[in-house]
């Protein structure tokens, strides 16, 4: 029987797929809270970002040490659960007229901290549910529906923000985490072997989540590729919407079609990744889809104006970015699982997704100098050249050599 039909994995699928709706309902509904509900500053707006966004820099490698030291699928429940209370106590304050925007900061502080431990624990819980030859096929799944997430919340969230007011739209995100904590309930774990849990501090456990990423010769550039890919990625990202609007003249209708085009790309590359590893391999689909998530940029810079011709250039150029992004990471998570021992996944994820989110933030601040120094267009340039770098990386490293099998074995 194919276990991707099969109960366990079935409910680790729908929560998360349930917690991922949620999630991108709030995305949109939060930030509407404290502007629409709350009245916010721009420089109040500034705190509640950067305060979300901070768990990003420094959360991962200690969750990491978490998880490979606690129970993960209990782990996962109170990620959903608290996740949950926190954004369910906004509509009851709002009700009671004692909202505030410390209260809105605190919130998005630790729901992002959440948020940080449940991408480390799910990837490290999913190998204890589909055996390994079906782990890129189960990848696929999760991304897919991560992918259909994006593309529906965000639209369905701002038809319930008018409808019911922001508050109460996030209350329904609350209820996407009680539902996705429940399915877990039930959720049955083949026995596994007692493997010995770290015993030592938390820093040598860091450490040693660390060595066992960039002291291996095939992870190592999987990992340092990720960093690169998302550094370039966040400068081009800030400046496409003032490059179509300003450097090109376009209109807020083709910029939404320029930006809508990458979900379905993503949702193509979720479909398409497991046939593209079982013809060609984890390691030539990750090096492949590398290339195929840069390329494409190279043609953003070289478009001269508005016109139907030109926004199809980019519509198609960030459909196919989308495309080699999903197959790049589903890949890549996949390898990564395949390769580490069950005691150790926990902190090579950690790793993998700190080294590849710690450098966004100056990427991001960079992306702005460089455009006053080259302009919109030259920085875009830039971007696009760096974004052929995590290829070029994977196609002269050791990865290229090396095939990974569904027993961790590699050759």
């Amino acid at each position: 029987m194919n276990p991707l039909r099969e109960g366990p994995f079935l409910r680790l699928w729908s929560g998360q797929t349930i917690a991922e709706l949620g999630y991108h309902l709030s995305l949109v509904a939060l930030p509407l809270v404290a502007v629409l509900q709350l009245g916010a500053t721009p420089a109040q707006m500034g705190l509640i970002v950067g305060v979300g966004m901070a768990p990003f820099a420094f959360a991962w490698p200690f969750f990491g040490v978490l998880v490979d030291r606690v129970d993960r699928r209990r782990l996962l429940q109170i990620t959903y659960v608290g996740r949950a209370v926190l954004l369910g106590s906004l509509p009851v304050a709002a009700l009671l007229g004692s909202l505030g925007v410390a209260q809105l900061v605190a919130v998005q502080f630790l729901v992002s901290l959440l948020h940080v431990a449940f991408s480390v624990v799910h990837p490290s819980l999913l190998p204890s549910v589909v055996p390994a030859e079906h782990l890129v096929a189960a990848n696929s799944r999760v991304e897919m529906t991560r992918s259909g997430a994006m593309i529906i919340g965000p639209s369905a969230a701002g038809f319930l923000v008018e409808l019911l007011s922001p508050a109460n739209t996030v209350a329904i995100d609350a209820v996407c985490y009680v539902v996705a904590a429940a399915l877990l309930a039930g959720l049955a774990l083949p026995s596994k072997p007692e493997v010995a849990r770290p015993a030592g501090t938390v820093w040598h456990d860091i450490r040693e989540g660390f060595s066992s990423v960039f002291g291996d010769p095939v992870l190592r550039p999987m990992a340092i590729s990720s960093g690169i890919m998302n550094a370039f990625f966040y400068i081009r990202t800030p400046l496409v919407p003032l490059f179509v609007l300003t450097e090109l003249g376009g209109s807020a209708g083709q910029l939404g079609l320029v930006l809508a085009a990458a979900g379905p790309g993503a949702l193509v590359g979720s479909a398409l990744a497991r046939r593209v590893n079982e013809r060609y391999g984890l390691s030539r689909a990750v090096t492949g889809a590398a290339f195929l998530a840069g390329v494409p940029v190279l043609a953003v810079p070289l478009v001269p104006d508005s016109g139907a011709w030109s926004i199809g250039v980019l519509v198609v150029s960030a459909f196919a970015v989308g495309v080699g992004v999903q197959v790049y990471s589903i890949s890549l998570v996949s390898a990564r699982q395949l390769m580490t021992p069950d005691h150790l996944l926990g902190r090579v994820n950690a790793t993998f997704r700190w080294t590849a989110w710690a450098a966004t933030p100056f990427s991001a601040l960079l992306s702005g100098l460089l455009a006053q120094v080259v302009g919109l267009r030259g920085a875009i340039a830039v971007a696009a050249a760096g974004l052929l770098l995590p290829g070029l990386f994977l196609l002269f490293s050791a990865v290229r050599r090396t095939a990974i099998t569904a027993e961790g074995g590699r050759a």
